[in-house]
């Protein structure tokens, strides 16, 4: 709900004055109306525009005495109206009467003299009379009190609530596929790749599946990263069924922000494969994949799903596996 009050009247005067025109110059030149030597902090002129204060009391009684009731006009003529930008002052006028007409706080008579200064007074006269007003309205944004229990609302648990509800409305991450006792025809690519990489750290001509039970640590390492590409294809099979033909494909989407995320780390120099698969996957685990829808669905795309989205990377040839070609 609009109102008039000394914060929306700095904002509104803000933004067509000239330069400077921040909130501790806004300030300084509104008060100094009131009192030619006044200083207001920082942090006080923080909250009045932020609608956490009122404006001190001192600088409100000074509004209401005759000193300053003469010579606002003048004041203001000098002080405001002539540092106007040319630009857009002609937004100022249906700015301030506008914020005037959307207060219901403000009496019928009191909106009628206003708008009726601001249609046949110069803009001079309408600034000072409608800043004098504003400057005797409360400022602090007022408290919402919870209808139900007597307190105050509290507006980011509000909003916390308001979010999970429409978080409950978005699909549930479906679970992991399961990964196969054998490798499966779809997982040869990488499969092959990731065997080469170990045989490369290892300095041997080749190594098979069979002989893994020969090299624990690879074992090891083999069954993580069957696990990885298996969330991914859980996750690349799910977006089929949701989004269907919906172009652009999401989980395109996805391999592309990997891709773009870890390509310079891939195409760096290691003193093995091993290495080179390694420092991707850190990397991926780091990523933001932003621009995917995919991503916004809570659990949906965690470390182990970017991990994997890699080896699919490498089974679709888009990057060629860990060992150099150089």
């Amino acid at each position: 709900m609009s109102r008039l009050c000394f914060g929306t009247y700095a904002k509104v005067l803000q933004n067509v004055v000239q330069e400077p025109n921040d909130n501790q110059s806004i300030a300084a030149t509104l008060f100094g109306l009131l009192d030619e030597n006044a200083y207001v902090l920082p942090k006080v002129v923080s909250k009045l525009f932020n609608f956490k204060q009122d404006v001190p009391k001192a600088l409100v009684a000074e509004a209401s005495s005759a000193r300053v009731v003469q010579g606002a006009y003048n004041y203001f003529n000098e002080k405001i109206v002539a540092f106007l930008n040319p630009h857009n002052k002609d937004d100022l006028l249906p700015l301030m009467t506008q914020l005037i007409k959307d207060d219901v706080s403000i009496t019928d008579e009191k909106k009628a003299v206003l708008l009726d200064k601001a249609s046949v007074s110069p803009l001079n006269e309408f600034l000072a009379d409608t800043f004098l007003y504003a400057i005797h309205r409360i400022n602090k944004a007022p408290i919402e009190i919870d209808t139900e229990t007597g307190r105050e609302r509290n507006r980011v648990l509000d909003n916390i609530a308001r979010l999970q509800d429409v978080l409950a409305t978005l699909p549930s991450r479906p679970a992991n596929l399961a990964v196969p006792a054998e490798v499966e025809a779809d997982e040869l690519i990488y499969v092959t790749e990731l065997l080469a990489a170990y045989a490369n750290a290892e300095k041997l001509p080749d190594m098979s599946k069979e002989s893994l039970d020969q090299h624990p640590k690879y074992k090891n390492d083999f069954g993580r990263r069957r696990k990885d590409y298996y969330a991914a294809e859980t996750i690349r099979r799910a977006s089929r069924d949701i989004f269907g033909d919906k172009d652009p494909d999401q989980f395109i989407v996805l391999k592309d922000e990997t891709y773009n995320g870890i390509i310079d780390v891939h195409s760096q120099d290691f003193p093995h494969a091993v290495a080179r698969l390694n420092a991707v996957m850190t990397q991926a685990a780091t990523i933001r994949t932003d621009k995917c829808l995919l991503s916004r669905m809570p659990d949906w795309i965690g470390v182990s799903e970017k991990k994997g989205v890699c080896h699919i990377l490498v089974n679709d040839r888009i990057i060629k596996g860990w060992v150099s070609n150089e």
